[in-house]
């Protein structure tokens, strides 16, 4: 397990340069994008449709100048245990080419003699580094899951995650900062963040010299409600600590006590560049419910990191939240953008601070 201390941020935030290089049109056109089927649970044009969306966000950073790294990550569904299709089973000789994605070729292996245990399809996290200048080793990763719900186009959920992701990739690609900026496209998050668990492990089991110092999970960043009464929570009030909000005219940032913070840190660089969009933290819980842990931050939340869920609260706020009305026409575009330049904030902000960390430690 890799132990790492609360970041003791200073008070500067991030210069205006890539905050001002956001482009409302730029991330749109990601969003439009991405396939609006895209599930590895689900029908066969559900599946392609993921197939799609891994060479899709592959080639358009190959295209900015990145190598991204391909993650195979060999996962068996529920579907192929259960034997209701042939989703398992392995391509034929010479047919290797119908399982590659993003460059690599993730064919499934054989079931082995003598095994009951249908053969792993193997799909991809895709990742990107942005070296740090200064301290190349310390490293701030920021993930969104790029897969959707069957039957749902997924465009807050989490279209906005991704396209904010990518747009990140694009305005940070030359701008220096001290820290590592790691850039990671998720797979396989609404199937149990599979993706997120698979490299957090993998980074566990191989540390090598580097230590996460935070992560920040982008989870539907684009639904906003005005309305009194349109904002649920699951916490209810705490007199002196939590009034819940009654409108979805922020967005939450969510994690345990200890990391409080890492989040306020958030919080503030968020503000600095989101031209008017708030911060409201859920980060007063002195250990996880379960409705803080439903994204890709969770896995790294238990290596003890400093993560946080940054969203818009799912169904708390978006009635469409999972059902085949997660369109781009329910989405607030001008808060949805101003919030990209939010996150943008946070990456330039908290990869250039100068920070005293501890090593982290590998057990």
């Amino acid at each position: 397990m890799i132990f790492v201390a609360a970041m003791g941020l200073g008070a500067s935030v991030a210069s205006a340069g890539p905050v001002e290089d956001v482009s409302a049109e730029k991330v749109m056109e990601v969003l439009r994008a991405l396939p609006t089927s895209r599930a590895a649970i689900g029908d066969d044009a559900a599946r392609d449709g993921l197939r799609k969306t891994e060479e899709l966000i592959v080639e358009r950073l190959k295209a900015m100048g990145y190598e991204p790294r391909i993650q195979e990550i060999p996962w068996v569904s529920p579907v192929q245990r259960l034997g209701k299709n042939k989703e398992g089973a392995a391509p034929a000789p010479g047919d290797a080419s119908k399982e590659k994605s993003g460059g690599a070729d993730p064919a499934a292996s054989p079931t082995p003699a003598g095994s009951d245990e249908p053969a792993p399809k193997f799909w991809n996290n895709i990742i990107v580094d942005i070296k740090g200048t200064e301290l190349p080793d310390e490293v701030l990763l920021i993930g969104a899951h790029f897969d959707a719900v069957p039957k749902s186009p997924g465009a807050d959920d989490n279209g906005t995650g991704t396209a904010a992701l990518m747009e990140l990739a694009r305005v940070l690609k030359d701008h220096p900062m001290k820290r590592t900026v790691r850039l990671a496209f998720f797979n396989l998050e609404e199937s149990g963040l599979i993706g997120s668990r698979h490299h957090a492990s993998d980074f566990a089991a191989n540390p090598g010299s580097e230590r996460i110092v935070g992560m920040v999970s982008l989870e539907m960043l684009g639904y906003f409600c005005v309305t009194d009464g349109c904002q649920k929570s699951p916490v209810k009030a705490i007199p002196g600590v939590f009034d819940p909000p009654k409108r979805g005219d922020t967005l939450a940032s969510v994690t345990v006590g200890v990391h409080r913070e890492f989040s306020g840190k958030l919080a503030a660089a968020f503000e600095a560049g989101s031209d008017g969009v708030l911060i409201t933290r859920f980060d007063f819980f002195p250990a996880p419910i379960p409705d803080i842990l439903r994204s890709d931050h969770a896995p790294f939340l238990a290596m003890n990191v400093p993560s946080v869920m940054l969203t818009d609260t799912a169904n708390f706020r978006n009635p469409n939240y999972h059902t085949p009305r997660d369109t781009i026409e329910t989405l607030d575009q001008d808060r949805y953008v101003r919030s990209v330049r939010g996150v943008v904030s946070i990456a330039a902000t908290l990869a250039d601070e100068a920070l005293g960390l501890p090593t982290a430690t590998a057990k």
